[in-house]
């Protein structure tokens, strides 16, 4: 390894990276809740999902991990979902070292931030027990709360990298992204049903087989877009 030169965006990754995982790990120490054993398979298979991710925009990937983190987040106590989540959380690139220390934990602490802030809201607002009538409002609210969270911290980082400005960094991100935040409230929703079913007695993580199929398909769906998007480019520079 060699020693990078500390940049703004260095000092953004340990911004988020130290008090995210300094306060997990003192939310864990201080709870007198037990964790749940069911969260070992909730991570493995989290993790596995996440090594397939779907190319977006730009570079940018979706993970189809995400219902599943809802799941977890509405199910489990805040700090136990914040600890899968920063678990879970893989990427190839780590694997291959394509990226640096400092940005895998800032992508970890991202997920992990936004699943926080998902799980508080929901537990405020609602319960897994409640009826899905009562559930799902809570769950778009959190959605939202996510998706906010995610894109303010992502903007921040691509303004910092490629010396945009915020705003411009926020713009170009909202331009290309409206139709994923739709994909992801829908997600979200699949994610809020995944919960209520892992709640019922008898079902537990069989209930994960049931959202299995719609990931394969939403993971075609997204690859099918993506060639839909780079012919229509593709045919519009030939114009030009």
């Amino acid at each position: 390894m060699s020693l990078r030169r500390f940049t703004p965006s260095t000092f953004l990754g340990l911004s988020v990276t130290i008090p995210t995982i300094g306060g997990l790990t003192y939310a864990l120490i201080v709870s007198d809740r037990v964790l749940s054993p069911s969260l070992i398979w909730w991570t493995l298979l989290i993790a596995a999902i996440e090594y397939m991710p779907v190319q977006a925009w730009s570079g940018a990937t979706v993970s189809l991990g995400y219902p599943l983190l809802i799941a977890v987040a509405f199910t489990f106590p805040f700090e136990a979902a914040g600890l899968v989540a920063f678990l879970a959380a893989s990427d190839p690139r780590e694997v291959n070292r394509d990226v640096t220390v400092i940005r895998a934990l800032f992508n970890r602490c991202q997920v992990t931030l936004a699943v926080l802030v998902a799980s508080i809201v929901f537990h405020e607002l609602s319960s897994v027990r409640d009826p899905l009538s009562h559930m799902i409002p809570a769950a778009l609210v959190a959605t939202v709360a996510d998706y906010a969270i995610s894109l303010g911290l992502v903007a921040a980082a691509v303004s910092l990298v490629y010396g945009v400005k915020p705003f411009t960094a926020l713009m170009e991100l909202l331009g290309h992204g409206q139709e994923f935040l739709i994909s992801y409230v829908g997600l979200g929703v699949l994610g809020t049903v995944l919960a209520k079913l892992y709640s019922l007695q008898g079902v537990g993580l069989w209930s994960v087989v049931t959202v299995i199929a719609p990931l394969l398909f939403a993971r075609q769906m997204f690859f099918r877009s993506q060639a839909l998007e780079e012919a229509h480019t593709e045919l519009k520079e030939r114009e030009q």
